[in-house]
């Protein structure tokens, strides 16, 4: 028997009265410039967080996420050499096996913990600590992670690559991993992308992100912060373990809005206290589909 662990608790959403992605001009934000996430006004609102585990109709061509059983055969994941050589190679083969790619390609990874992460491999191959001042630690803020306006071409070009040519769909995965022996506190809840509107967004453009040699650093990164609607439905997968990966579309070519979901960390007021902190894995993996 699988009880239904559904909680209530709070996220922060973009303010109401912030506008929205039809009637207003992105908006830069320059984290270079010694400014918190803090400084985007968010608001923090209740919300049902329903099990994700106890649903039937989530999937990432539905929803926009997915839970996998997937274990990884990484050692120590706090080798940043042995993440770049293997767990890359795992989510590139993961990603093929789930979009049919032709083309995929990842460079970077972030390790969350308390107040902190780890920016992995990027454009100089190394592993480099910074704190909440540049988006360390647990990420509360409801967002995005792409844009309909996301373009590839200076990602790739920082990488010496260039866009397949006749790519029928682009897809970026998040493969979104607990390190912890489980994810008791802090987990990530996942809206269902079916349930989110344009009005429900607004464009920031994100600029100073991570460490230095994180890609996005100094090209920036469209994204959307999330205002909250009572029309969205958000989830979470109660005690992931180390062996399971939740695999979230941040992009799809076919349409950002309804096919891709947005997230956030929040304290689930079930958890264990005595539960060890969460320390989690992310990896984007860029797809093009050219058959």
């Amino acid at each position: 028997m699988i009880l239904n662990e559904e909680v209530s608790s709070e996220i922060s959403y973009f303010p109401a009265q912030g506008g929205n992605i039809t009637t207003d001009a992105p908006l830069d934000f320059d984290m270079r410039e010694s400014r918190g996430v803090g400084d985007l006004h968010s608001e923090k609102i209740k919300t049902i967080i329903g099990d994700a585990r106890c649903s039937k109709s989530l999937g990432l061509e539905t929803s926009g996420f997915q839970l996998i059983n997937r274990p990884s055969s990484v050692e120590n994941f706090l080798d940043n050499k042995e993440v770049m050589n293997v767990y890359y190679e795992e989510c590139k083969e993961l990603a093929r096996e789930i979009t049919g790619a032709s083309f995929v390609y990842t460079y970077d990874h972030l390790i969350r913990e308390p107040g902190r992460q780890i920016s992995g491999g990027g454009t100089d191959g190394k592993s480099n600590i910074t704190g909440g001042d540049a988006g360390g630690g647990y990420i509360g803020l409801a967002h995005m992670d792409y844009t309909t306006n996301t373009t590839w071409s200076d990602y790739l070009a920082i990488h010496g690559e260039s866009p397949p040519e006749h790519s029928a769909r682009i897809i970026s995965l998040n493969f979104w991993r607990g390190l912890s022996p489980v994810v008791d506190d802090f987990p990530l809840a996942v809206c269902d992308a079916r349930t989110v509107s344009a009005t429900d967004l607004f464009e920031i453009n994100v600029f100073g992100y991570g460490a230095s040699n994180y890609s996005w650093h100094n090209i920036g990164i469209e994204t959307y912060n999330v205002k909250f609607s009572k029309n969205q439905r958000w989830f979470y997968y109660p005690k992931m373990k180390p062996e399971e990966v939740l695999v979230l579309k941040a992009y799809d070519s076919l349409g950002v809005i309804g096919n891709t979901c947005p997230h956030a960390a929040f304290s689930n007021p079930r958890a264990n206290p005595d539960s060890p902190s969460r320390r989690s894995i992310e990896l984007r993996v860029l797809c093009f589909i050219t058959d």
